[in-house]
Parts: structure tokens; C-alpha cells; sequence
């Protein structure tokens, strides 16, 4: 572990859990992951999975130093931060770059509504911020769009054409970074993301489908 601050050692984050498993959704799905789980979010999307993430009570304090260590002992170079929300973190950019000086990659999964203007100073190369913008607005916070690396959309019975086309999105969603993810694996929603995908496809736009693989691993 490389010589950080004392002062930043101190630092403390509600962390409800940390383990390892294979990464499930997106675009790094399939690789070998250690999921730091923050506590806390500001939506409460119907299908969510995680509802323990933000009771208010399934979290330990640890310090910057504690999960450093734990994290450590997986012996892996992918980390993703995910919730709830990780941006209702203060000092969320601490802690990621304190895994960037330690050579991580970092992948934070957030649903966009957030920011954190710390983040402009952190090196970028190896941070994968990706957003889920969730119903019934898909509001994004234009603040963090030009760090968006991919939006990742919930394929449900409310999302619609219009909500991916977005004007705010357009410069992304040319870049071929478009997931569309089956809510819950459901058939309906895999059928309807395939149409979804035709519709992109007829305006020029890729996408890829992809379920929740780690339900169908059994993995966390």
C-alpha cells in the first residue's frame, strides 16, 4: 500500500459491504471484481435489488485505510464502487483516487443525478464512470456527462425510444456505448429491448443487450 497521509487514513465511508465476484453488468461484464457497496441513495427505483443499501442501518463505518486493506487481500486490479448512490459521498473522489494512486482501475456505477466538481482533478485513464439513468425522468446531471464512458439503461416497462435519444446524450450515445439491460431478466423485457434495439439501430446508433449475468452465475 503505497504512503498516503495520515490525515487521509482517518477518512470514514458508510460501507455496507465489500466481497468479490465477477462483474455482471455493462461493458466490463465477466471480469473479476471487488465491489465496494456505499450506503445511501436518493432514488427509490421499484425494481431495485439493493433496497439494503440505503435502510440506514446495513452499513459499517471504515476508514480509508480499513478498506484499502480489505480490498487488498483480493488480490485483483478492478474495483467498482457502486449503492445506492455512491455520489451521496462526500468525499467520494478520496477514496477513488486513494485506489487510482494504488494502480486500480475504478468503475463507479451511478445513476447520473449527482456530482462531485472534486472529481476534475483526478487522472482519469483508469476511472469507468457508468451511468443508469433511471424513471421517470432520466435526469443526468450535465456536470458529469463529459465523464460518462457508458449509459447503461434499464430496459422496463417505462423506458421508451426518447428517453435514450435524449439531446444531452447524443455525443455518447454515438460513441457505441449503449447497454440495455433486461429488467430482471424478464423475457417481456429481453423481447423488448431487442425491439428497442431495432429502433437504434434504424437511426444509425448501436447498442448492446445485456442481462444481469451475475444472477445467472449466482453470484452476488
Amino acid at each position: 500500500m503505497r504512503l498516503l497521509k495520515k490525515n487521509l487514513y482517518k477518512e470514514t465511508f458508510k460501507v455496507v459491504e465489500i466481497f468479490r465476484t465477477v462483474e455482471g453488468e455493462g461493458r466490463w461484464v465477466g471480469l473479476p471484481v471487488v465491489f465496494i457497496r456505499l450506503e445511501g441513495c436518493n432514488l427509490r427505483c421499484s425494481w431495485c435489488d439493493t433496497t439494503y443499501s440505503y435502510d440506514g442501518k446495513t452499513y459499517t463505518v471504515k476508514t480509508l485505510e480499513e478498506i484499502l486493506k480489505e480490498v487488498s487481500t483480493y488480490n485483483l486490479k478492478r474495483v467498482c464502487i457502486t449503492g445506492g448512490e455512491p455520489f451521496l459521498t462526500s468525499n467520494l473522489d478520496i477514496l477513488v483516487k486513494s485506489l487510482l494512486d494504488e494502480d486500480y482501475y475504478v468503475f463507479i456505477e451511478t445513476n447520473g443525478t449527482l456530482w462531485n466538481e472534486r472529481f476534475k482533478d483526478l487522472n482519469l485513464d483508469r476511472l469507468y464512470i457508468t451511468c443508469s439513468p433511471k424513471p421517470p425522468f432520466y435526469f443526468v446531471n450535465k456536470d458529469l456527462i463529459p465523464y460518462i464512458k457508458e449509459l447503461k439503461f434499464v430496459v422496463d416497462e417505462n423506458l421508451s425510444l426518447n428517453h435514450i435519444i435524449k439531446p444531452d446524450f447524443i455525443d455518447i450515445i454515438k460513441s457505441d456505448i449503449i447497454v440495455l439491460q433486461p429488467e430482471s431478466n424478464k423475457p417481456e423485457m429481453v423481447k423488448k429491448a431487442l425491439n428497442l434495439q431495432d429502433q437504434l439501430l434504424q437511426l444509425g446508433i448501436e447498442s448492446r443487450i445485456i442481462p444481469q449475468c451475475h444472477k445467472v452465475l449466482g453470484l452476488p
